[in-house]
């Protein structure tokens, strides 16, 4: 099977196209199959696909005279002769996988074939569309965060008693435990999540578990019913949680064991949900984020509150940096037009000093053949400029005050304009 790190996509026994004369096998609810189902098949196996692989489950051997091998071929490539593990041994199994193929779409075609089809696993690539796809997470996946110390990986094969074929369970492994307080944590982006493990009919007592899923809390008891006759000892496929429909976005299932008696145990194989992204690459990396998952729901309410803290103080130093980059702007904007209107203002001195020193030489041409100087520091000189024009008899009483005003604007501009200097 693939690695761990990929993504599954379930592909159940329906939905693949056999050849004319496979005999579809309808065990009633005893789980033994994915879906309660599996095909017997003589004849060929077609798939299309599209990912990088795909492997096939199910039960070999069906009669001591059933054929060892196959033949198997992949796209437009000459078929290659597959052997059967353990040839001549009945056993539940992953008897065939392809070759890490390119990502795209491929045909594959299992011919000269006698076999049990329970269901095939696809990894996927970067084009396979996920639309209507079923994810499958495993056990031992990283996106499974464990909690409690009571937690145990097994690799046994399942027990199904008499007339059945034992054979592991999905990945070859489970998770079981039976201490309160364990659990474990969950995120996915999808429409539905289902929870499937190993349930024990020989087991006593019980475990009493919550699923919390998105605040909202699911309670449920495993327990063997009085009187109830046992068919098999252990069952593969059994359903411990289902959320039915949800909104298609993100979500987050929490498991918590509330309470143990005897020596049931609450046994984890996989986990399903149909994706609400399109592609692998709108895929969320809720690992990458997420350093641990809380140990119980009341845990996982402190924790929700300490990421909002984080969420809330992440915003208050956007506000912040937004409010001081908006702050220097303000002032910059605020240089600019301080400076703008003194430019402004300069010039518009410049300009009347200029009008006024034309309006003085127009004077001197005018009403005498030695002027007055333009402008002096001293009162005196000024008040000596001024009794000259005053006695001048072309000058009018309007033209002294005009010059007399200009030759004190003239003044204070210079001023002005030293003291800018």
């Amino acid at each position: 099977m693939s690695t761990l790190s990929d993504v599954w996509l379930l592909l159940d026994d329906p939905q693949m196209t056999f050849s004319a004369g496979s005999q579809k096998v309808l065990p009633a609810n005893t789980g033994a199959w994915i879906g309660n189902t599996s095909s017997t098949i003589g004849g060929d196996i077609s798939i299309a696909f599209q990912g990088t692989s795909i492997s096939f489950t199910g039960d070999i051997s069906l009669s001591t005279t059933s054929p060892t091998w196959f033949l198997a071929g992949i796209d437009l490539n000459s078929p290659y002769n597959v052997s059967f593990p353990d040839a001549g041994t009945q056993i539940y199994t992953q008897w065939y996988q392809t070759p890490i193929l390119p990502d795209g779409l491929h045909f594959v075609n299992l011919s000269s074939i006698f076999v049990n089809v329970d269901y095939a696993i696809i990894t996927a690539g970067a084009t396979t569309q996920l639309n209507g796809s079923t994810i499958v997470v495993d056990d031992r996946s990283s996106e499974i965060t464990y909690t409690g110390n009571g937690w145990a990986t097994s690799d046994t094969e399942i027990i199904l008693g008499s007339g059945w074929v034992n054979g592991p369970p999905l990945g070859n492994t489970t998770h079981r435990t039976s201490n309160v307080g364990d659990g474990f944590s969950f995120r996915f982006a999808g429409s539905n999540i289902n929870v499937y493990g190993v349930f024990e009919w020989t087991a006593t007592g019980n475990v009493d578990v919550d699923f919390v899923l998105d605040g909202e809390t699911t309670s449920s008891s495993l327990f063997v019913p009085l009187n109830t006759v046992v068919v098999h000892p252990e069952i593969l496929n059994y359903q411990l949680f289902s959320s039915g429909n949800l909104l298609a976005g993100n979500h987050t299932l929490i498991m918590n064991i509330t309470q143990a008696n005897g020596n049931q145990s609450f046994i984890l194989d996989y986990l399903t949900y149909q994706p609400s992204f399109s592609f692998l690459a709108g895929k969320p990396n809720f690992t990458a984020s997420a350093s641990s998952a809380p140990d119980s729901p009341l845990s996982s309410a402190s924790n929700t509150g300490m990421t909002g803290a984080m969420i809330h103080n992440g915003m208050n130093i956007g506000a912040i940096v937004g409010g001081v980059l908006g702050g220097l702007i303000g002032i910059f904007i605020s240089l600019l037009f301080f400076l703008w209107r003194w430019r402004r203002h300069r010039a518009d001195i410049e300009r009347r000093l200029q009008e006024s020193s034309r309006l003085s030489y127009f004077l001197r041409g005018r009403l005498s053949d030695s002027p007055p100087p333009f402008y002096t520091k001293s009162s005196n000189r000024f008040s000596i400029c001024i009794e000259k024009f005053k006695h001048h008899n072309l000058l009018q009483p309007i033209q002294i005050a005009l010059h007399h005003q200009l030759l004190q604007e003239s003044l204070a501009g210079k001023n002005l304009l030293h003291m800018m200097n």
